[in-house]
């Protein structure tokens, strides 16, 4: 499902290039979740920021962390994509999933579907090793654990703990084989 960021916020009677206050944040967010729970058990969720210029951190809080970790919790369990997003709020976001990552104690990451400014498709604090798999998987689409190993020369059972903590993230898709494919 994609959902034009800004269009939904017109929508909402929320009129701004940018999106910068936590009341907006939660008025998205609900908007969004009302559609959310009638998508399907691991369909990506890609949102569309073209033609928002600002994402202010309260409402990367309010909006794109909550569906973050709502996307793990969900009893239909989803995935979380952006897309469009400007240099700004780009910084933004990366600034507040290493906050959270850093004081819960648990890594805030999501994929994007362009490169960023860390040269790289995703945004929050992956390790060098975490970031080569995601990389691998974003190339070949879908592979196994086996083949991860071969390329990292990784040991099967670490790098299968370690794509297993991608999965719970939801920064990877994992069927009932055992294979594990982009978002």
């Amino acid at each position: 499902m994609v959902i034009k960021v800004k269009k939904k916020a017109e929508e909402l009677k929320l009129r701004s290039p940018d999106l910068i206050t936590r009341h907006m944040g939660r008025a998205l967010y609900g908007a969004v979740m009302s559609l959310v729970e009638a998508m399907g058990d691991d369909e990506t969720l890609v949102l569309d920021f073209e033609g928002v210029k600002v994402i202010d951190s309260s409402f990367v809080d309010e909006f794109i962390v909550r569906l973050i970790l709502d996307s793990v919790r969900s009893e239909g369990p989803f995935y979380v994509k952006l897309k469009n997003l400007s240099e700004i709020s780009e910084m933004n976001i990366d600034m507040v999933l290493r906050f959270h990552s850093k004081y819960k104690n648990k890594k805030i990451v999501v994929i994007t579907e362009n490169i960023c400014q860390n040269n790289a498709f995703f945004i929050g604090p992956l390790s060098d090793r975490e970031r080569e798999f995601i990389e691998f998987i974003r190339v070949n689409r879908s592979v196994m654990t086996g083949d991860i190993a071969r390329f990292t020369g990784g040991q099967g059972e670490d790098v299968e703990k370690m794509m297993d903590e991608c999965h719970s993230m939801r920064i990877v898709k994992k069927d009932g084989k055992g294979v594990y494919s982009a978002v």
